[in-house]
Parts: structure tokens; C-alpha cells; sequence
């Protein structure tokens, strides 16, 4: 029977392959190399590690240079251990990209380094407000879904503020704040080699060698380097160090058919929609002094939700030249990061940069000024395109003496926002937990303390990629809603009764804030004080 069993699971499990491959062949093609990856890593682990050199040997190794990695080695320095930071990448430059932070990530971060903290407060802007709004094709006149008064809730907390940020300024400042030479640059990962055994019952006094690949432009491969304590994988969604931990394992986890079809359809990670970002001059030319100050904005409009975050002076006094950085038209006032989720648009190429624009330029021709100003004001070069992606979050975090934190672990949709701060709370939960009376813990007593830290934060982090998973299916349907003079007779986000469900979704939100203390009184009390902030500022620029 059993032998019967396995020839059927065997048989389900390549129908199903077969089927996912007919579906999603690139995904698939990216998975089958993964594993290949997989397999040629774990048959180099079974030879010996190479030998070490003493002055390549340190507490802790982080793989990625992202905030989450930079954030794990402020909070382990911290705590007196020696950590070091392999960034596959050889230099840093500055990207369009942006994020916000919220209070509770900031808090995180405070908790082990004050100073640090507000160095990147510092270098973005700080969000007052939150609002959501839906726009009508053609109209300029939006629907206010729900605001958020974060500046009220840091107040009432007593927590750090919430910034919006390029992601390199937060780069540069986290970096700012570790010892010197801790980050070292074009080192991608080839190999780990863990000498704890498989079952962890085995002598826990070796550590964790790690290989690097020769440069892509030639030369030889930096030396290996050794880890005394641990391996953390911060390198983001499309780890190498979940690929060769955890490779083998997450391809044969479930013999099930039911298994086998998840593993087939979210293996690797998914192509979900169309997303085009940049930078902006903020407030942009054209928009008759109109702009983003300190708020997000995103709004929902024909299948596109449409960002717009102050972040300060964005990348404008940040060298480089790269997409996102200085242009001859953005030196004075600050930046605005525009950002728009096509979530229903195919996967698009374009011959050049003015084509992307011009696609960019055509959806959203007949909306609000401030929004066609700040597409109008960017350039063609500006504009960065990508897709978005989730995956499923790691059913096992740590294995002998290698860990995941952030993305590697638990990459989840940019819908709440949550990736940066949920990545510096696993950092204060993985120092927390190398550290014993003051003390690093050693030998085998690492294994259970980077079991005990996925023990803590696999939950919550469950909870929040739920909670990701689900805003990004409401914010999709919202954008599809039909206007709210013809709701009575589209049916199309409408449950069986009839429902406007999405409706119903956004008013049960605003009245959990408002049992919560978020009020008008409240609000009118932060635009008082964000008003005083902004006179003083003013003043001492006078």
C-alpha cells in the first residue's frame, strides 16, 4: 500500500508540475534552476570547508545590506558581538525607490539605538497623515475612503513619528551608524557550510564558513569568512540563503497532491501586477504650489492605486546619477515618491524609457492636477518598472546555526506597508535572543536561541502577511468600484446579498479609529502642531 501510495503521489505530483508548467513556464523555469542551485550547493557542502583566515573570522555573518540587514548588525554590535555584512552588489547608488516607516518599526529601532533613530528621522519627511480616496476615470474630484491621523497615534503612544524615505538615504543612515568596515561589498554568496550536524544533536563548536563568487567583471573570489555564532539571511525575497538552506526542504516538504499544487504554483516567487515608480520634484511644476506634504496619499483609481509620499529632500543632495537621483530640474524644495500599481495590466515591455512615460502620461490624462504635474514633471529616465511580488512566508526560519530576517523570510505585498518596520522588529528579536545575562550565548546554545527567535516572530509575522494578502485584494477591488452614483446597479464588488462590500470594509475601518481615539479633535490638534513645527522651521531658515 505504501509502495502504491508513493507511485501516486509521484504521478499527482508530476501532473501538476506539468500543468504549472503549461501555466507559469517562466516561474517554473526559475524554480527548476533554483533547485538545481539547491542540489549542486548541498552536494558542495558535504566536502570540507575551506580553510579560514583569522582576520576573516566574526561573531555574526549577515547576508544583504538592506535595511533589515543593516538593522541586525546596529542591534548585535550593540550587544558587543563582532558582525560583519556581504552585499552581493559592488557599490551603493542612490534608486528611486521609497518607503514609510511606521511608529512601531522606528520604535524597534530606537530601542537599541537612539541616535541612529533620529539620524534617519532626520533624513526624510515626517507623515502626518494617511489617506485613502478613490478617483472616478475623467474626474478630479476624489472619495475620501478613510484618513489616518498617525502623527495623533505617535502622541498618544508616545512613539517615534512615521517618515516616508529613499531607500537610500535610510541605507546611508543605518550604515552611518556601524563601526567602520563592517559592510563589505561584491561578495555574493556561493556556498555555506554549517558545521553543526543536520539533526543539531551533533558537536556545536565549529560554526558557519561561508564562499563567495568570483566578480562578474573577473578576478578572483573574495576569501571565505567564518562565522563563531551564526548566519543571518537578510538578502531579501529572493534569498540564496533560503535557496540553499532550506532548498531541498521546501521543494519535498508535503507528499500530498494538495502540497505538491501550492509548492508548484508559489515555489518561486509570482508576478501580481505592473508597478512603475519615481521621483519627483515636490511640490511639482505645473500643480499651482500644490503638492505632498507630509502625508501619503494613494488613491484608487481604474484598476491603478496611485501613490504619492513626501520623503523630505528625497535623493537630491545624494552623489550619483543613477535613476531617481539629481536632475538639472529638482534643485530646490524637496521630493515626492509617485508610485502606481497596475494590478490587472498584463506584463508590458517598452523600447525606450519616453514610451514608458508616454503609457504612464496616457492613464492618468484626465485626473487631478497634482497627479498629472508630477508624472508630467519627471523624466523619462526617472521612471523604474517592476512587478509586484509575494511569497509564501518560510514554514522554518533557522536551521543549525543560519537564520532568516525580513524578506528572506516573510516577503509580503507593500499594501500596509509593513516590510522595513517588520524587519527591524525581527532584528530586536534576534539580538535579544543571541544575548544571555548581558552576554552572547555560544556553542550549542545558539541553535536554541535562533530556534527560540523563530518561535517568536513566525506568528506575527503570519498575521501581518495575512493582513498584507488581504488589503491588497481590497485596494484592488476598490480601484474597480464603481462610481457611487451607479453602485445600485453593478454588482461586480458586490457580495451575494448585494452588498457593497468594499463600502462596508472602509467604514467598519473608520469606525475601529474613531473607538481608538483617532477624532476630529485629535486631528485638529496635530494640524496645530504640524503648523508650529512648520513656522519654526521657516523661521530658522530666516
Amino acid at each position: 500500500l505504501s509502495i502504491a501510495s508513493a507511485r501516486g503521489v509521484r504521478a499527482m505530483r508530476t501532473l501538476v508540475e506539468c500543468r504549472a508548467r503549461i501555466a507559469h513556464p517562466r516561474a517554473c523555469s526559475r524554480a527548476s534552476e533554483s533547485t538545481r542551485r539547491a542540489v549542486r550547493a548541498s552536494a558542495a557542502r558535504r566536502a570540507p570547508a575551506p580553510a579560514v583566515d583569522d582576520d576573516n573570522v566574526c561573531d555574526v555573518a549577515i547576508v544583504g545590506a538592506g535595511p533589515g540587514g543593516l538593522a541586525a548588525a546596529l542591534a548585535l554590535q550593540r550587544q558587543g558581538l563582532d558582525v560583519r555584512v556581504f552585499e552581493q552588489r559592488e557599490e551603493f547608488r542612490p534608486a528611486g525607490v521609497a518607503i514609510f516607516i511606521w511608529p512601531h518599526g522606528l520604535n524597534a529601532l530606537k530601542s537599541f539605538d537612539p541616535e541612529t533613530t533620529e539620524r534617519v528621522i532626520e533624513a526624510g519627511a515626517i507623515i502626518s497623515n494617511i489617506a485613502i480616496e478613490q478617483l472616478q476615470p475623467g474626474g478630479t474630484e476624489a472619495e475620501e475612503l478613510v484618513r489616518i491621523d498617525v502623527a495623533g497615534w505617535s502622541r498618544r503612544m508616545d512613539l517615534p513619528p512615521q517618515i516616508g524615505i529613499t531607500w537610500a538615504r535610510l541605507t546611508n543612515a543605518l550604515r552611518a551608524g556601524l563601526r567602520p568596515d563592517t559592510v563589505r561589498l561584491a561578495h555574493r554568496l556561493a556556498c555555506i557550510y554549517d558545521d553543526d550536524d543536520d539533526d543539531g544533536a551533533g558537536p556545536s563548536n565549529g560554526g558557519v564558513t561561508l564562499t563567495f563568487e568570483p566578480p562578474r567583471n573577473g578576478g578572483d573570489a573574495p576569501p571565505p569568512v567564518r562565522a563563531r555564532m551564526c548566519v543571518v539571511g537578510a538578502d531579501g525575497r529572493n534569498s540564496r540563503v533560503r535557496e540553499l538552506t532550506f532548498g531541498e526542504e521546501e521543494e519535498d516538504d508535503d507528499d500530498d497532491a494538495e502540497a505538491s499544487s501550492m509548492k508548484a504554483s508559489s515555489s518561486a516567487p509570482t508576478p501580481e501586477a505592473n508597478v512603475y515608480y519615481a521621483l519627483s520634484p515636490n511640490p511639482p511644476p505645473g500643480a499651482n504650489g500644490a503638492g505632498s506634504f507630509n502625508e501619503l496619499r494613494f488613491s484608487l483609481c481604474d484598476g491603478s492605486g496611485i501613490s504619492l509620499l513626501d520623503v523630505g529632500r528625497g535623493n537630491l543632495d545624494i552623489d550619483g546619477d543613477a535613476p531617481g537621483g539629481d536632475s538639472p530640474d529638482s534643485s530646490a524644495g524637496g521630493q515626492l515618491m509617485f508610485g502606481t500599481t497596475r494590478f490587472s495590466e498584463p506584463a508590458r515591455t517598452f523600447d525606450t524609457p519616453e514610451r514608458r512615460l508616454q503609457h504612464l502620461e496616457s492613464l492618468f490624462e484626465n485626473t487631478t492636477p497634482l497627479l498629472k504635474a508630477a508624472i508630467a514633471s519627471t523624466s523619462p529616465a526617472a521612471v523604474v518598472q517592476t512587478r509586484l511580488y509575494e511569497r509564501d512566508g518560510a514554514s522554518r526560519w533557522s536551521k543549525g546555526r543560519v537564520t532568516l530576517l525580513g524578506d528572506a523570510a516573510h516577503c509580503m505585498y507593500p499594501s500596509l506597508g509593513l516590510g522595513i518596520s517588520t524587519a527591524f522588529q525581527d532584528a530586536v528579536e534576534l539580538a535579544n535572543c543571541l544575548s544571555s545575562d548581558g552576554g552572547e550565548v555560544r556553542g550549542s546554545d545558539v541553535r536554541e536561541a535562533l530556534a527560540r527567535y523563530e518561535r517568536r516572530r513566525i506568528p506575527p509575522c503570519w498575521a501581518l502577511q495575512t493582513g498584507s494578502r488581504l488589503m491588497h485584494r481590497v485596494l484592488a477591488a476598490t480601484s474597480e468600484r464603481a462610481p457611487a452614483g451607479e453602485r445600485g446597479r453593478s454588482g461586480g464588488e458586490r457580495g451575494r446579498s448585494g452588498v457593497d462590500l468594499t463600502g462596508v470594509f472602509f467604514r467598519a475601518w473608520r469606525g475601529i479609529l474613531w473607538l481608538l481615539g483617532d477624532r476630529e479633535e485629535e486631528r485638529a490638534l496635530t494640524e496645530a502642531e504640524t503648523a508650529k513645527k512648520a513656522e519654526k522651521a521657516a523661521s530658522a531658515k530666516r
